[in-house]
């Protein structure tokens, strides 16, 4: 791999990566957050319905994170040693 390539891969791995995590991360605060709140006002249909929209939409993001990662893993550098 050519050294312009390879940067532009490594950049695109690491907007990958940030984009689903923060995709995730969203999704599962809005998913328990909602929950939570709904277990506190003794609203269970609250609970219900965050697990009926959010929780296959988090999975999925979920999975394409662990992917994105995986990928990465193989696009960017090996570390020499520890970092400082």
């Amino acid at each position: 791999m050519t050294a312009p390539l390879r940067d532009r891969a490594q950049t695109a791995c690491r907007a990958a990566f940030t984009a689903t995590l923060l995709v995730f991360l969203a999704l599962a605060t809005a998913l328990v957050a909602t929950q939570a709140a709904g277990v506190l006002l003794l609203r269970p249909d609250w609970v219900t319905a965050a697990s009926d929209a959010l929780l296959v939409p988090s999975i999925t993001a979920a999975v394409a994170f662990g992917l994105v990662g995986f990928v990465s893993g193989y696009v960017m550098p090996k570390s020499d040693g520890p970092a400082d």
